[in-house]
């Protein structure tokens, strides 16, 4: 079911699209990117793109998956740890709504509160997180 973007999508959309055209943001295209493999895995020539990247944005299940290598690691791993295992040296943004028990940088207290609050919490798909990673902070 699709729904209809209201004002503010559709201004957002707006911006985004402007970003594409004026070449701030860029799409890139490539198979790698529809394959399983971890991050670490990451082809040089997709390697050698992100380096030149600002920042590089993950979004969704698979890709979070796919930067853990679909391991299950302590919730409370900071995500510096997982973020020095991607590929490229670019900064970088996950964003993911947790709908599988599959997850890092999250404090346990932080994680006890979701806890209390919600007993699904980490497969609900009511709950996210949003990490970043930069080599330079390390």
């Amino acid at each position: 079911r699709q729904r209809a973007a209201g004002p503010d999508g559709v201004r957002a959309a707006a911006r985004w699209r402007a970003h594409v055209d004026a070449g701030r943001w860029l799409l890139d295209e490539d198979v790698y990117w529809a394959q399983p493999f971890a991050f670490w895995e990451m082809p040089e020539h997709v390697t050698a793109a992100l380096e030149e990247a600002a920042l590089v944005v993950l979004k969704g299940d698979a890709n979070y998956r796919r930067l853990l290598g679909d391991r299950h690691w302590e919730l409370s791993e900071p995500f510096a740890t997982v973020g020095r295992a991607f590929g490229a040296r670019a900064p970088l943004l996950a964003l993911r709504t947790l709908k599988a028990e599959l997850g890092c940088g999250i404090p346990e207290d932080q994680s006890a509160r979701a806890a209390a609050a919600d007993d699904q919490w980490l497969v609900s798909g009511k709950w996210g997180v949003i990490h970043f990673y930069h080599s330079d902070d390390d």
